[in-house]
């Protein structure tokens, strides 16, 4: 007998007993003796009640799911990436570049974007446009703008000089004027 042979063991229960009892719920506990149950008086049967049913989520609204899906999905279109190596503001400028080639096949994303571009657009209006959050469209405007498929116009804060006084009164003008 080496300890292990479970033929001799009567009443105590095998490991595989164990994990069943505690899984459906009769491990190693002994059933409790039941007392006889005391004379009730008859009462009148009346059929037993069935539960109220509970308002449901009813129907699934399609749109809401194609919104959670829409706003998911532009994070995959990055790889999950959330930075990238050209630095693009809200207000730069890109637009289609003279790279690109009609019959190239291109990802939907870049596609999309292409299309979009044919005149200059700002990184926020090509967010907006693509219905995506504005990280991912900067991510995947500096993808293509290191493929080459857009162009990224200068800014006046790029440019390394002070922001241009007669640009600022032109704004200053402008916004009174609203």
């Amino acid at each position: 007998m080496n300890g292990w042979d479970t033929d001799d063991q009567g009443d105590e229960n095998s490991f595989a007993d164990v994990v069943n009892g505690f899984t459906f719920g009769r491990g190693g506990r002994r059933s409790r003796k039941r007392e006889p149950e005391q004379e009730r008086p008859e009462q009148d049967t009346v059929a037993p009640r069935l539960p109220r049913q509970q308002p449901g989520p009813g129907p699934r609204d399609e749109q809401a799911d194609s919104e959670v899906a829409s706003s998911i999905r532009p994070y995959a279109w990055t790889g999950g990436r959330t930075r990238s190596q050209v630095q693009l503001e809200l207000e730069t400028l890109v637009s289609t570049s003279d790279n690109y080639r009609p019959g190239v096949r291109l990802s939907l994303e870049h596609q999309s974007v292409v299309e979009l571009c044919h005149e200059s657009r700002s990184v926020a209006e090509v967010a907006s446009l693509l219905s995506v959050p504005l990280g991912v469209a900067r991510v995947l405007l500096a993808d293509m703008a290191e493929l080459g498929l857009i162009t990224v116009h200068q800014t006046v804060s790029d440019s390394g000089s002070e922001p241009h006084l007669m640009l600022m009164e032109r704004v200053l003008s402008g916004l009174r004027r609203l």
